[in-house]
């Protein structure tokens, strides 16, 4: 299952994307602290929020939907 996290990000272009280095931090319009929806095509499947995890970057589901 394909799961996916959108976050909106402000005049983000493929070059940016092309460019990015891997400690650069990207401003986004999501509000800090707000839970993001995950979902799997349509379909939200839950409510999550962004965790560091040994030196990755994971998502830690908060509400089912």
């Amino acid at each position: 299952m394909e799961l996916d996290v959108a976050i909106p990000v402000r005049e983000f272009r493929v070059r940016n994307l092309l460019a990015l280095e891997s400690v650069q931090v990207i401003e986004t319009q999501w509000a800090h602290g707000e839970d993001m929806p995950l979902a799997s095509g349509e379909v939200q499947l839950a409510w999550s929020e962004f965790e560091v995890v040994e030196s990755e970057l994971a998502v830690r589901n908060t509400l089912l939907a």
